[in-house]
């Protein structure tokens, strides 16, 4: 039993302390002597299982490329046309695509997945004869993110390798749980790091170019929302009275001028016939 117990403990520290590390070595009741001796052991297998053979070997570089490209055509089901056409010559594939009509222009987004060796050319096919509204590209360094998921995934296997060979040590049924408890938790985050790393490396493989082009369109007033000529004079007519009753009422603010002019031309009068 107390074999087993350090067992456990040894390997749980070995995964990089997972959460239930703490409370699951306090159960076991490992005595307070012994944990200095484990935790030095378990730091050397740490680092041990660490150093894998992808250290002795040449790190490749992995990145992530994108790139956009926006532009005016004549057509866009012709320009569609031609970028499908291009898909087979450089190994690509349009993974999303969306059309919007508005009433001068329709827009075309097209997103494409290619190979990186395959990404200039076919932005330089895309582009040529073009004259572009915008253009950009971006490499995004991803070589550290890769490598450490990569050792991460190894690491947690071989740990799940161990707790099985431990598992068939096991006699009570309480250990027997404990190392399934474990060993469900590890099998849990491999899983998961693999759901990241197969993301990372598709990303890496097939590079993304994000085509937006747009074709100017005359806009036409529809015949059937153009209003018939009982309707026009009725509106005429209607505007007309609008604008009277508009003038009234700039009229009849002007009043205490009126007045004034008024009065004024009174005294003029008066002044006059004095004089006479």
């Amino acid at each position: 039993m107390k074999t087993l117990t350090i067992l456990i403990i040894f390997l749980m520290a070995a995964c990089g302390g997972n959460e239930g590390s703490n409370s699951t070595m306090a159960e076991m009741e490992v005595p307070m002597t012994m944990q200095p001796a484990v935790e030095e052991a378990d730091a050397a297998s740490y680092r041990k299982v660490a150093n894998t053979e992808q250290d002795e070997a040449e790190i490749q570089k992995k990145v992530i490329k994108t790139g956009g490209l926006s532009y005016r055509v004549e057509s866009t089901k012709e320009e569609y046309n031609r970028l499908n056409d291009m898909l087979e010559k450089y190994e690509a594939y349009i993974s999303s695509e969306n059309e919007n009509k508005g009433y001068d222009r329709v827009n075309y987004n097209v997103s494409i997945k290619v190979p990186p060796q395959n990404f200039d050319p076919m932005i330089a096919d895309i582009t040529k004869d073009k004259k572009l509204d915008n253009r950009w590209v971006n490499t995004d360094d991803v070589t550290e993110r890769y490598y450490d998921l990569q050792s991460r995934i190894d690491n947690k296997k071989k740990l799940e390798e161990r707790y099985l060979e431990i598992l068939k040590q096991a006699n009570k049924i309480t250990d027997i749980l404990e190392v399934e408890r474990n060993l469900n938790q590890v099998r849990s985050e491999i899983e998961s790091l693999q759901g990241q790393f197969k993301l990372l490396s598709h990303q890496i493989n097939f590079s993304t170019i994000d085509v937006s082009f747009y074709q100017l369109i005359p806009y036409e007033l529809d015949q059937e929302q153009r209003p018939g000529f009982g309707t026009r004079l009725v509106n005429s007519i209607t505007a007309g009275w609008q604008g009277f009753l508009t003038f009234l009422v700039y009229v009849l603010a002007l009043w205490p001028f009126g007045l004034l002019a008024v009065g004024v031309v009174w005294v003029v009068k008066k002044v006059r016939a004095r004089k006479k």
